[in-house]
C-alpha cells in the first residue's frame, strides 16, 4: 500500500494554526488549512480529439466528455457529476473502532494524534505526535505497546510527524530536526518492527544533501520528499517546491521538478513586520501514489498531473469541470481575524495588524480542491473544496477510476480527516466540540462494484 504523508500534514495545520509573535515580527499562518499550491509542470500541446461518453453518474449524465493521446501523454476530460447525484458506495453509521478518551488510562488520552496507519489484521498504529510516542492497537482498539517518547536518543523523538507502513512488516517515523539556522529542513527517518524495536535511523535527504519532507511513502521502500523555498520578499511572495523520489536509501534520487507551492505575504503594520506563511485561501500542492504514478497536483485548478516513477515525466493528466471564483475582501477579513483569534492573540495584537485584513494581497481564486488519496484499488479520491459561502455539512469527494474516469461523489462522515481509504474502511481522526481526539476506523462498502 502507498501512504500519502501530505494527509497527516494538511490535517495538523488544519487543527493547528498558529501565530508566534516575535521581537520585531509576526509569523501568521491564515487560512492554511485548505491546502498549500499552484499549477505543476510544463503546459501539454493537446491534439484534437473525439469526444468519447464512456461514464455517467446516478443520474445518467456522461462524466467522461474526451480522452485523448498528446505527445505521449493521456488526458482525460471528465464534467462535473450532477450536485445530487453519489455513487451507491455505503460508509457505516458509526465507527466500528473508535480509540480516544476524555479522561482514562494514559494510551487513550491522544493528543495531537497526527497520523495513523492500519496494519495486517486490523491492527492501528497512531502516531501521538504531542507527546513523541507511537501507540500500537489491535483491531478491536486495545491499546498493546508504545514506543518512542521525548528525548535525543535512539528510537526517540523531538518533532515527531508522521508514519508509514515500510517493507518487512516494519514502521517508518519521521521527525523533523533543526538546523543551526532553526530552520526545520533536515528530516530523519526511523525504521521499527512490529514490536518496537529500532532498526536504524536515516537522515531523509537528496543526494547533495539537501533535507526532504516526506510526501508519499512507498510500499516498497521509496520516498517521495520535497524541498520548499522562498518566501522571503515584501508584498505577496509563492514559495517553490522541488521533489525528488528517493528509491533506496543509499540510491541517487529521481528528479521530479519544481512546482509553485503555497502563497503568503509579507508587510509593516504599526511599525512591525508582519509575515504570513499561508495566505487565506492558500492555493497549494496535493500528492498521491497511483496505479503506479505520482501525482503531483497543484489546486490553482481542477487537474492532477500524474508522473511516471522511474524518470519523473509526465504521464497522465486527469481534469474535472469545475467553476471557481476569487475571495472576497470581507471573506479574507474575516479569515485573518479568525486567526488571530485561534492563535490566542491579545486585542492589542489585533488592533495593530487590523489594517492589514484591507490591504492583504487576494488570491486569484480559491482552490479547486481540498485533498488527494489513492486506495489499494486504483480509485483516486479528490476532496472538495468548499468556499465560505457553501454550505456543506459533510466531507465530498469525486472519485475517479483506476483509468481516470470520474466515477462519482461520495460523502464520509463529517469532522472525519481522513489519513487511509483502504478495501473496506476509512482510517481519520475526529474531534468533537469538547477538543477530544479519536482515531477512527469506519467500514467502507463499495456497492455495485
Amino acid at each position: 500500500m502507498y501512504r500519502a504523508a501530505s494527509q497527516r500534514m494538511a490535517g495538523r495545520m488544519g487543527r493547528a494554526v498558529s501565530t508566534w509573535l516575535l521581537a520585531v515580527s509576526l509569523v501568521v499562518a491564515a487560512g492554511c488549512d485548505d491546502g498549500d499550491s499552484s499549477e505543476a509542470g510544463p503546459e501539454v500541446e493537446e491534439d484534437a480529439g473525439t469526444a468519447l461518453a464512456v461514464a455517467g453518474d446516478r443520474a445518467g449524465q456522461p462524466l467522461v466528455t474526451d480522452i485523448r493521446d498528446s505527445a505521449g501523454i493521456r488526458i482525460i476530460e471528465n464534467a462535473r457529476p450532477a450536485d445530487d447525484s453519489r455513487l451507491p458506495w455505503r460508509i457505516g453509521t458509526e465507527p466500528s473502532v473508535s480509540i480516544g478518551e476524555i479522561d482514562g488510562d494514559e494510551p487513550y488520552v491522544l493528543h495531537e494524534a497526527d497520523d495513523a496507519v492500519m496494519l495486517p489484521g486490523g491492527r492501528v498504529v497512531v502516531a501521538n505526535t504531542g507527546t513523541n510516542e507511537i501507540r500500537l492497537y489491535d483491531a478491536d482498539g486495545t491499546h498493546q505497546t508504545t514506543w518512542g517518547g521525548n528525548g535525543a536518543g535512539p528510537g526517540e523523538f523531538q518533532a515527531l510527524a508522521g508514519i508509514a507502513p515500510w517493507p518487512g512488516d516494519s514502521i517508518l517515523a519521521w521527525e523533523a530536526m533543526r538546523s543551526l539556522s532553526g530552520r526545520a529542513d533536515l528530516w530523519r527517518g526511523s525504521v521499527f518492527n512490529a514490536a518496537g524495536d529500532l532498526g536504524r535511523s536515516f537522515r531523509i535527504e537528496s543526494h547533495d544533501g539537501t533535507g526532504l519532507e516526506p510526501r508519499v511513502v512507498l510500499a516498497g521502500g521509496g520516498i517521495l520528499g520535497r524541498m520548499t523555498t522562498g518566501g522571503a520578499d515584501d508584498g505577496y511572495w509563492r514559495h517553490e517546491a522541488t521533489y525528488s523520489l528517493l528509491t533506496r536509501e543509499d540510491a541517487a534520487d529521481v528528479p521530479f521538478g519544481t512546482h509553485p507551492a503555497h502563497e503568503g505575504f509579507r508587510g509593516v503594520y504599526n511599525g512591525v513586520m508582519l509575515h504570513v506563511a499561508h495566505m487565506a485561501f492558500s492555493r497549494g500542492l496535493e500528492e498521491a501514489a497511483w496505479e503506479g504514478m505520482l501525482v503531483i497536483a497543484a489546486n490553482d485548478r481542477y487537474e492532477l498531473r500524474a508522473y511516471g516513477m522511474p524518470n519523473g515525466t509526465l504521464a497522465r493528466i486527469v481534469r474535472r469541470e469545475h467553476s471557481n471564483r476569487a475571495p472576497t475582501r470581507a471573506e479574507v477579513a474575516e479569515a485573518m481575524h479568525r486567526t488571530f483569534i485561534e492563535g490566542e492573540q491579545p486585542e492589542e495584537v489585533i488592533e495593530m495588524f487590523r489594517p492589514a485584513f484591507d490591504e492583504a494581497p487576494l488570491v486569484e481564486g480559491f482552490p479547486a480542491f481540498r485533498s488527494v488519496l489513492a486506495d489499494p484499488l486504483g480509485h483516486l479520491w479528490v476532496q472538495e473544496y468548499t468556499p465560505p459561502d457553501v454550505d456543506r455539512p459533510a466531507p465530498l469527494w469525486t472519485v475517479f477510476g483506476p483509468d481516470g474516469r470520474a466515477l462519482g461523489f461520495v460523502e464520509t462522515p463529517a469532522g472525519l480527516s481522513i489519513f487511509e481509504i483502504g478495501a473496506g474502511y476509512l482510517l481519520g481522526r475526529a474531534t468533537d466540540e469538547l477538543g477530544i481526539e479519536r482515531i477512527q476506523v469506519w467500514g467502507l462498502e463499495r456497492a455495485g462494484g
